[in-house]
Order: C-alpha cells, then sequence, then structure tokens
C-alpha cells in the first residue's frame, strides 16, 4: 500500500528503497513461515503447500531485493519486474498458498483452529484478486484488495497462526 503512494515520487527514493527491502525481508521471512504452517497439514498437501510458500517467498524477496537495489542506485527499470512479475509470486502464489491452507484446514486435514482456515480463505482470495486487479491495471480494485490484504487480512492471519504455532 505504501509502495503505491511513494514510487510515483522520484523525492522518495529512500522511502521506496526501504519499503521495497522490507518486501524483500517479508519475503524471506515467508519461508519459515510457511514451511511451519505447513508443517502442521497431514498428507502429501504438506509438501506442496512448503514448496509453494518457500518459493513464493523467495521470489518475493527476489523481487524486494532487486526493486530496492534500483532505487536505491538510481537505475533505470522497466514497470515490470523480471523476478515477480505484476506480484504472480508476491500476491498470487502467496494467495494460492493461503487458499489451499485455508481449504485444508477447514477440511480437518490440518492441525490448526477451522476459523483461522476460514480466514486464509478469505485473505487468499483476496490476495488473488489484488494480483489479478493488478495485472489488469485497475487502480481501484488494486486499492481496495491491496489494503485489505496489507491492513487487515495478512496480518490478522500471521499473527494468528504465530500464535497457534507457538503453542
Amino acid at each position: 500500500m505504501f509502495l503505491g503512494f511513494v514510487r510515483n515520487h522520484p523525492e522518495n527514493t529512500q522511502a521506496a528503497a526501504l519499503a521495497w527491502a522490507l518486501i524483500a525481508g517479508a519475503g524471506l521471512s515467508a519461508t519459515i513461515a510457511t514451511t511451519s504452517a505447513a508443517a502442521r497439514v497431514g498428507g502429501d498437501a504438506r509438501w506442496w503447500l512448503t514448496a509453494l510458500g518457500v518459493g513464493y517467498g523467495l521470489l518475493s524477496a527476489a523481487h524486494g531485493t532487486f526493486a530496492a537495489i534500483a532505487v536505491e542506485q538510481s537505475i533505470a527499470t522497466t514497470d515490470l519486474s523480471p523476478t515477480d512479475p505484476r506480484g504472480l509470486a508476491t500476491f498470487g502464489l502467496a494467495g494460492l498458498w493461503a487458499l489451499t491452507l485455508g481449504f485444508e484446514t477447514v477440511a480437518g486435514n490440518a492441525a490448526l483452529p477451522r476459523s483461522l482456515g476460514w480466514l486464509a480463505i478469505v485473505g487468499g482470495l483476496d490476495l488473488i484478486v489484488l494480483f489479478f486487479g493488478t495485472v489488469a491495471a485497475f487502480e481501484g480494485l488494486i486499492l481496495v484488495s491491496g489494503g485489505l490484504a496489507s491492513v487487515i487480512l495478512v496480518p490478522a492471519f500471521w499473527i494468528w497462526t504465530g500464535r497457534v504455532l507457538r503453542g
């Protein structure tokens, strides 16, 4: 959400670089968090969720790192990230991961609270909508779904998941 406000203002290079670096850090953190959450899922879905979570986390980290370096060093780039085109990993694959975890949890195939599964489903759908809104460059949809994802759904999901994983 913050990047949407600072990206188009050339004087905000340090703020934009910091925001991109935080996305990189979040991507790296996601590799640990998604692996831990996936370990609570039974059957083969556990392995698929682990691979998808690590994959989207690393791609998101690469995107944030690439963008932070480009902004900080004033390297001209296109609007399309070569490591995460239109947020495929950051929004699309993360949404698919959350949606799958949610379905597995609601179905009783995970040692996680069922209501957390419903939150994962709603958050996953919102992230997927955000990805398609980004692809279509539909600004209103990006602002609504991005706002929900960044301010409410994703933080609530990860705070709750963290509390559950701590036991």
